[in-house]
């Protein structure tokens, strides 16, 4: 490794640091006045006061001024840094709009498809897998499509983690890291930098979002970090090593790749929107079992530091040690399968998609009325118009009020960080995760009419 390559590495490090370091405090000032205040009426964070999501704001700060260094330190590199930067600035405004004002999934995709379709063009993409001693595959038409992809999944899969105070920041300063280190095996000292500059301003934005978080990434800052993340790995690959560099990404983002399958696939299963929010990600079910918040951080940080060690031996051995990162994927796998969604044997499987497949229709409907109310809180003159429509609304979906039935189960779902508002359902038509899974379909609609309408 060039000594000299290192010490450039350090000194980016330290530069993306001092800036986060100066600006989050700015960014948590600028919440302060009202700016991009998150009230967690769309989210499943718990906070009990409005807390700024503009955390993204100090490292994208320190992303467009590295990029700049680089190009003066680096002038014959100059030409692969304009569509890195300008997808950044892209990604990041994106989510930035959305956290100022919300844009819906659909405006987001549209928008994430654009910016990866304009950096594509900017001569930023996948033209063909090499892995060495296997020979190539020229993708051809292919190349469009496949590094769109690329480029959109990662943001959302860092997106749809970040739930959780630390997290996603946490997992992109490891995974820039290894991107990093990456570099500097390829001797790549420009991407290096830029990959330090990253880890640098993500752990200065850390101390700041640590349990419990003055600050939050917001969209923007975790569509930044996704952003990176994808660009770098193809970046940082050279011309005989691209397959390699993809692999160990996609393994060091183990943690979050299988989170959002189960979610995917939970989803879906239930008859939910892909981004319909709960609260049964992997770090929701571990706080449940009785961790706080710092031991859940911690934990899942030493597994990607393991899953980032596996992939970074790829590189280290020429690819020998793919088996074991593969192996180490499949082993955290079962783990989750096992103890987060108790499914021990395969009848275990069988039997919950069988009862998640026979309530689709009934989870179907509660959406449907939810649709309506929200069309309701736009048509309605005032408050006792739609609380009255959204009442009967929650008896049609099968809700009773407290006392009707003597079986009942009482059903609590927090809303913009207030006190949680309370259901009731009989217990002879459902279990509590049952109608648990009904009342979220409400909590939208219920705080967007509470803001209007406190009933």
């Amino acid at each position: 490794m060039n000594h000299f390559a290192l010490l450039y590495a350090l000194l980016f490090f330290g530069f993306g640091l001092l800036v986060a370091l100066v600006g989050t405090p700015w960014a948590i000032r600028l919440g302060q006045h009202g700016i991009g205040l998150d009230f967690a009426h769309e989210t499943r964070k718990k906070q009990d006061v409005p807390v700024p999501r503009l955390g993204g704001l100090p490292i994208m700060l320190a992303a467009a001024l590295s990029v700049g260094v680089i190009v003066a330190v680096f002038p014959a590199q100059g030409a692969k840094w304009p569509p890195i930067l300008v997808g950044s600035l892209l990604m990041y405004g994106l989510g930035l709009w959305d956290d100022l004002k919300r844009l819906g999934a659909r405006r987001k995709l549209l928008g994430q498809l654009l910016t990866a379709c304009i950096v594509f063009s900017m001569g930023l993409g996948i033209e063909k897998f090499t892995w060495p001693g296997a020979g190539s595959v020229e993708l051809g038409a292919w190349s469009l499509p496949v590094t769109v992809v690329w480029l959109i999944v990662v943001p959302n899969i860092v997106n749809l983690i970040d739930g959780f105070d630390g997290l996603a920041g946490g997992l992109g300063l490891c995974l820039a890291t290894t991107l990093g280190i990456v570099a500097l095996h390829n001797e790549q000292t420009a991407v290096a930098c830029y990959a330090f500059t990253m880890t640098g301003a993500l752990l200065g934005f850390l101390i700041f979002n640590f349990p419990p978080a003055k600050i939050y990434l917001g969209d923007g800052g975790a569509y930044l970090i996704g952003f990176t993340i994808a660009s770098l790995s193809l970046t940082s690959s050279n011309k005989g090593s691209v397959a390699k560099v993809l692999v160990v990404t996609f393994i060091a983002l183990g943690v979050p790749i299988l989170d959002t399958t189960f979610a995917v696939l939970r989803r879906g299963l239930r008859g939910y929107p892909l981004f319909h929010a709960d609260d049964e990600h992997f770090h929701h079910r571990l706080e449940r079992f009785g961790f706080s918040k710092r031991r859940i951080l911690l934990g899942i940080y030493g597994v990607c530091l393991v899953l980032s060690l596996a992939g970074l031996s790829i590189i280290w051995t020429s690819g020998s040690t793919l088996p074991i990162g593969i192996g180490v994927l499949c082993v955290l796998s079962l783990f989750a399968l096992r103890y987060f969604h108790l499914l021990k044997s395969w009848d275990d499987v069988r039997r919950k998609i069988d009862r998640l497949l026979g309530r689709r229709r009934v989870v179907a409907y509660a959406l449907a009325q939810a649709q309506v109310l929200e069309l309701e809180v736009e048509r309605c003159g005032n408050g006792c118009e739609f609380w009255e429509v959204f009442h009967r609304t929650i008896r049609r979906v099968g809700f009773v009020e407290a006392g009707e039935v003597p079986d009942e189960i009482a059903i609590q779902v927090r809303y913009n960080g207030s006190a949680p508002w309370t259901l009731y359902g009989s217990r002879a038509r459902g279990t509590v995760v049952e109608w648990q899974r009904i009342a979220e379909c409400f909590r939208p609609v219920y705080a967007k009419a509470q803001e209007k309408w406190p009933a």
